[in-house]
């Protein structure tokens, strides 16, 4: 009984005493806990189970009350005991146990909670594989204090305007976020569209197993509903019932037309197989036609001829029945069979009832002593029979028929033998009076001669029996001849005289050797057309002609002889630089200089090529290819070597561009100063893409840098990196004020933002006056740019266009193959368009020297002089322009001309460096025939403008 009045608290019958009880039970007590279990499981009460779920302490238990209630109180309850003993630090609840707990929690409250405030990175990171509600998800994106745990909830979410929304809040705030947003938004879109490509494909089967369904049957048809049912079975997972139910009602309207088209086979088949039985029999029936025409080779009597005709007939009756069924070769086949035995049947029957006639015609023939009138007669009468046997060629011919045709024969080879002889003799008599005639109307006297005689052996031949009309052309021919005879020689002595006069006083001139040679090919070819019309040869007069030719060559001779001399030993000269080129051992390494020397090579050989002129054409032009196709390999090994270059400067150009999203861009400048090193190291690339990478590798460099100074402090600077810095500044000013290249400047400003590089990584203040500095020679060196992109326009590009057209032609006059390529550069010429560029007179000028130089080759070696002056000329100018140094032998020259131009070059002091001018100049070098093939001053010229820009 006594029992009964000392009860525990927590046990009491009424539950406001039990909850008191349990709020007085220290949850870190260890003998608390069972009761609170207790209570938590089988209390009656909910509020009472609520109060002891509070001061829980075991995830097992918790886990299990959550599971097995039905109170959606008590197990909201129970979840938030259970995130708060994951969120504690209690030393009950091991890790295991938590993660174990937090994975019975499903609301989304808990779990966004749990990762908000939780400090280990495992249950955070398991809360939110649990998270599936993206505004859970969104929060914990934007709001966590943990970047890793904002990236992975940016990627479980699914919602794309939750995506974007995150995208426009992060974008400027948080990168990983922004990024892992972006990527999941990308994958969600490439999913949908995935999707709706699968739809697509499956709408599109559905559309085509219809049309094929709706189709007649045709060949392909069964591969092609195959081909449709196989790409449906690999997409059957993504169709719905209704789309399944059309592809299947489609599909056996498709098999249906199948199993038509097999009972129209079977059907075929059967009909063919009676076809095919005709066939046989109509083969048959052929063959036996064959057998009949086998059978009447040999010569026929009375008798067989019958016995063939009855057997065509019947052949021929059966064949009628069955011709539809052969082919129609075979019905070309049996008719002309048959027409060749009907043929071969009427001439038997002709012959027979001839053979008399026969007999007697080559009795007849065979007379050698029969009168021509009765010849021919009887020549006719037998063409006639022969005609109307008509024999055919493939069968034999009796005997008499034989004998006749050898006789008719004999017979008509008598008569044509006469005949042909006269009509020859005639014949040529013809042609030979049509030359006479010609001959002498052009006034060839000696083929006139020959004629004649010809003419008088024929009329001889014919005993003097000619026809009226060629007798008379002799007759009057003849005459003719006589008379232009005696009135030649009284008109070509004289003009023969002159010609040794002409001549004579040619060995006196002064004209050039090439002049006096072409004179005296002229008189020479004179001589011999009159000399060929001459019918009186006077020796006297041609030994003192002959003289006078020799005297007059003599020179030319001589010069002749040097000259190919000359061309022998260039020739030689050249293979020997084609040999040279052959042996270059191609550099190893990426050494710059080896490279340096294997391309300076290469220029030279270009340039000795060039000096040894002229050669020979015909080997010259066997050499020159073989020399094209050497420097084409040299050529596509440097292309080869630069592309490389190329690379390897990428290379560190996608480096800067990887450090650029650097977070500790200290480290950054440190590696972009090795890369800075690496870059000078790395050998030239075309220029064209030279100051493209440079720019891109210096815009990364100077972003990085400024990156690394907004995050400095002021500090005390270093003493031995100020001093530098000051200096680099001082020569920046010195720079700008005196004027200087380009790329000068780019070094300056590069060496002096790594001073100051310098100084902010040791957290030194940069002076204002160092940043100042710095700062006007970018704005300086981006002026020098804009002004060098202000002359890339139309009408310089076109006169660079045609300066290339111009080196092109230079190329083929050096080569000696002007005759082949000039067309082809005349054309290329006319299509450039006529701009205002003020080289324009200038550079029309140089071209139309190089036209007179194709023509008059002679002319070269004097413009190749004078253009060298004009080089040297403009390469002083631009040394002077670009305040570098000239070569010693042209001191003089440097100071003559500006001595010259003294007021200018005043003004020039003022204005410092001139870029305007330099780009004039550069203009100018392209106006002067063969500035790019003397390669000394075109070396100098380039390697200026290399160190300008």
């Amino acid at each position: 009984m006594l029992v009964r009045f000392f009860k525990p608290s927590w046990q009491h019958s009424k539950s406001d005493k039990r909850i008191k009880a349990i709020a007085k039970l220290r949850d870190t007590d260890p003998q608390s806990q069972p009761i609170l279990s207790q209570l938590a499981l089988e209390d009656q009460d909910e509020l009472v189970r609520l109060a002891a779920i509070e001061k829980l302490n075991s995830l097992s238990l918790l886990t299990k009350i959550s599971k097995q209630t039905t109170s959606d109180t008590i197990q909201q309850q129970s979840l938030h005991r259970i995130s708060q003993l994951i969120l504690g630090s209690s030393p009950e609840c091991v890790l295991d146990e938590k993660l174990v707990a937090l994975k019975t929690i499903g609301e989304c409250n808990f779990l966004t909670h749990i990762v908000l405030n939780s400090s280990n990175e495992q249950i955070r990171q398991q809360a939110i594989q649990q998270l599936d509600d993206d505004y859970s998800l969104f929060v914990i994106a934007e709001k966590s204090q943990r970047a890793v745990d904002r990236s992975q909830a940016a990627q479980r979410i699914n919602c794309p305007e939750t995506l974007d929304k995150i995208c426009k809040v992060s974008r400027n705030k948080d990168k990983g976020v922004f990024k892992a947003a972006r990527d999941k938004l990308q994958a969600i879109e490439e999913q949908e569209a995935e999707k709706r490509q699968t739809q697509d494909s499956i709408t599109l089967l559905i559309s085509k197993i219809e049309q094929l369904s709706e189709q007649a049957f045709f060949p392909l048809f069964a591969a092609k509903l195959c081909a449709l049912v196989s790409d449906w079975e690999a997409l059957s997972s993504h169709v719905n019932s209704d789309q399944r139910a059309r592809f299947q009602q489609y599909q056996q309207q498709c098999e249906h037309i199948l199993s038509a088209e097999e009972t129209r086979l079977q059907q075929q088949q059967a009909e063919e197989a009676l076809k095919q039985e005709k066939v046989v029999q109509s083969h048959h029936l052929y063959s036996e036609l064959c057998v009949l025409k086998e059978s009447t080779e040999a010569i026929l009597d009375q008798n067989r001829v019958n016995e063939v005709e009855s057997q065509l007939q019947a052949i021929s009756e059966q064949w009628e029945t069955l011709k539809a069924f052969s082919s129609e070769q075979e019905q070309q086949s049996f008719n002309k069979i048959k027409s060749q035995l009907g043929n071969l049947l009427a001439c038997y029957r002709i012959y027979i009832a001839a053979s008399e006639q026969i007999d007697n015609l080559t009795h007849t023939l065979a007379d050698d002593n029969i009168k021509p009138t009765t010849l021919n007669k009887q020549m006719k009468q037998a063409r006639q029979l022969l005609n109307k046997l008509s024999w055919p060629t493939h069968h034999e011919k009796p005997t008499p028929l034989v004998h006749l045709e050898t006789v008719l024969a004999t017979a008509q080879a008598k008569i044509d033998r006469q005949d042909h002889q006269q009509s020859q003799l005639h014949d040529e008599l013809k042609t030979l009076l049509d030359n006479l005639t010609e001959s002498i109307q052009q006034g060839e006297i000696r083929n006139a001669d020959k004629y004649i005689k010809k003419v008088e052996q024929i009329n001889k031949r014919l005993n003097g029996n000619l026809p009226p009309a060629l007798a008379h052309r002799v007759k009057v021919l003849g005459a003719e001849l006589q008379e232009m005879r005696d009135w030649q020689a009284y008109a070509v002595q004289p003009k023969k005289e002159n010609l040794c006069q002409e001549m004579e006083a040619l060995s006196a001139s002064d004209l050039t050797v090439q002049e006096r040679a072409n004179e005296v090919r002229r008189i020479q070819k004179e001589w011999k057309l009159l000399d060929a019309t001459d019918s009186v040869h006077s020796q006297q007069l041609w030994k003192r002609f002959k003289k006078a030719s020799d005297s007059a060559y003599a020179p030319c001779d001589q010069h002749f002889s040097e000259q190919k001399e000359l061309r022998i030993a260039n020739l030689k000269q050249r293979e020997l630089i084609c040999e040279r080129l052959e042996q270059l051992s191609i550099p190893e390494g990426s050494g710059a200089e080896e490279w340096k020397q294997y391309e300076e090579q290469i220029r030279q050989a270009k340039q000795d090529w060039r000096t040894y002129s002229p050669v020979d054409r015909a080997p010259g032009k066997k050499l020159q290819a073989k020399l094209d196709l050497i420097l084409a390999q040299c050529e596509d090994t440097l292309k080869t070597y630069r592309a490389d270059n190329i690379a390897r400067k990428q290379s560190l150009i996608d480096e800067t561009s990887r450090l650029l999203n650097s977070d500790n861009f200290a480290e950054a400048t440190d590696t972009v100063k090795a890369l800075q090193q690496q870059w000078k190291t790395i050998g030239p690339t075309p220029r064209n893409q030279e100051r493209k990478l440079w720019n891109q590798f210096r815009e990364n460099c100077s972003q990085i840098f400024e990156a690394f100074y907004e995050g400095k402090q002021p500090n005390s600077a270093s003493n031995s990196i100020q001093p530098l810095l000051d200096n680099a500044c001082q020569q920046l000013k010195d720079m700008m004020s005196s004027g200087c290249s380009l790329k000068a400047l780019e070094a300056s400003i590069d060496q002096a933002q790594s001073y100051m590089t310098e100084l902010e990584s040791q957290n030194s203040l940069v002076p204002a006056f160092n940043q100042d500095t710095v700062q006007t020679a970018i704005e300086a060196l981006q002026q020098l740019q804009e002004q060098l992109q202000s002359f890339e326009t139309e009408p310089y590009l076109a006169l660079a266009r045609k300066a290339h057209i111009c080196e092109q032609l230079e190329h083929a006059i050096l080569d000696q193959c002007v005759t082949e390529q000039l067309p082809s550069i005349q054309l290329a010429w006319a299509q450039e368009i006529t701009t205002e560029h003020p080289m324009q007179n200038e550079i029309a000028e140089r071209f139309a020297t190089l036209l007179k130089i194709a023509e008059t080759p002679d002319a070269l070696e004097s413009i190749l002089s004078e253009q060298e002056q004009k080089l040297r000329q403009i390469c002083i100018r631009l040394e002077i322009a670009s305040s570098q140094p000239s070569p010693l032998s042209d001191q003089a020259l440097r100071m003559e001309y500006q001595m010259e131009r003294l007021q200018q070059a005043l003004a020039e002091q003022k204005q410092a460096f001139n870029l305007a001018e330099i780009k004039q100049l550069e203009h100018e070098w392209l106006c002067i025939p063969f500035a790019a093939h003397i390669e000394e001053f075109n070396d100098r010229f380039e390697s200026k403008l290399e160190q300008i820009f």
